[in-house]
């Protein structure tokens, strides 16, 4: 019978960024881009060399709120969720892989989805550090791995959908072709607040081509 009380210590082992156990393991949370007013679900995910037996951590996104946690890594793929506290401005997330089935392969995979609205009134070109804290992770043979942490991030920015017509389409193209250059009268088509309408400017509008914007 799996041993509750064993995963309840492991989860409350402090930070191990200490060596223990065979292999390592990375968690990382994604840098993103976001519309000013739109909520984004920011990817949290591993790099490991052996199973995941359990995880934790503290989502700090700096000024904002993490609204809810979705479980959307392979792990959860049968249904089960892990447990968090959202929402929160400090986000703790915690699971634990008790069943063979519910098993991926070493390797790259999302483990979470940390869902985060970006307020309309924040300025193009913000960059919002999302922060990790109190990290926890062990493998399914309950070693513990060495462990390396990355923060993410969120970069703010303008709509696309420069004519406001509720999609971004050649309409849009046009009138960023029109602007092109320094920001002289409008900054409408400067997208990411940088005081030129170019080439980063159009990489964001294609990206979010046929979008709400």
């Amino acid at each position: 019978m799996f041993n509750h009380v064993l995963l309840a210590s492991l989860l409350l082992v402090p930070s191990m960024s200490a060596i223990a156990g065979d292999g390592g393991a990375i968690l990382k949370i994604a840098n993103v881009n976001a519309t000013r007013g739109q909520t984004v679900v920011v990817p949290v995910g591993t790099e490991t060399m052996d199973l995941i037996g359990g995880f934790g951590f503290n989502a700090m996104p700096v000024g904002l709120t993490v609204e809810d946690v979705i479980y959307n890594g392979p792990i959860f793929s049968n249904g089960w969720e892990g447990w968090d506290n959202a929402p929160s401005d400090n986000a703790r997330v915690d699971a634990a892989c008790i069943f063979t089935e519910d098993q991926v392969a070493p390797g790259d995979h999302p483990l979470v989805g940390l869902l985060i609205e970006v307020p309309d009134f924040l300025e193009p070109g913000t960059v919002i550090p999302i922060l990790l804290a109190n990290v926890q992770f062990f493998n399914y043979d309950f070693s513990i791995p060495t462990l390396e942490t990355i923060d993410g991030s969120i970069t703010v920015f303008r709509t696309a959908d420069l004519n406001g017509n509720g999609v971004v389409d050649s309409a849009d193209l046009g009138l960023m072709i029109a602007g092109w250059g320094a920001v002289k009268k409008s900054a409408i088509a400067d997208l990411n607040g940088d005081g030129m309408v170019n080439g980063l400017d159009l990489g964001r509008l294609l990206d979010r081509w046929a979008t709400e914007g």
